[in-house]
């Protein structure tokens, strides 16, 4: 039996720790994808909002192509995740 405050105690933390940090389940993974796509959309947005007046039509629609694939591949990884 392991006592409470040893030195064998504290490693069974510190490996039980690290193990869930570098195994993280898969809700947390997509969770992980989820937000970077909001990222994705909200930089976009930001760019498009501050220098789409400067930027010429072709990087325009390019911008807003990559908002609405993210925002549609969002969308499907929610209802995937909600079903």
């Amino acid at each position: 039996m392991v006592q409470s405050g040893s030195m064998n105690d504290y490693g069974m933390k510190i490996s039980e720790a690290s193990s869930s940090i570098f195994a993280p389940s898969r809700n947390i993974i997509t969770e992980m994808i989820m937000v970077q796509f909001i990222a994705v959309i909200m930089a976009c947005t930001g760019i498009l909002i501050f220098k789409g007046d400067e930027m010429s039509s072709g990087d325009v629609s390019v911008f807003v192509v990559g908002i609405f694939g993210a925002f549609i591949f969002l969308t499907t990884l929610y209802s995937k995740i909600t079903r």
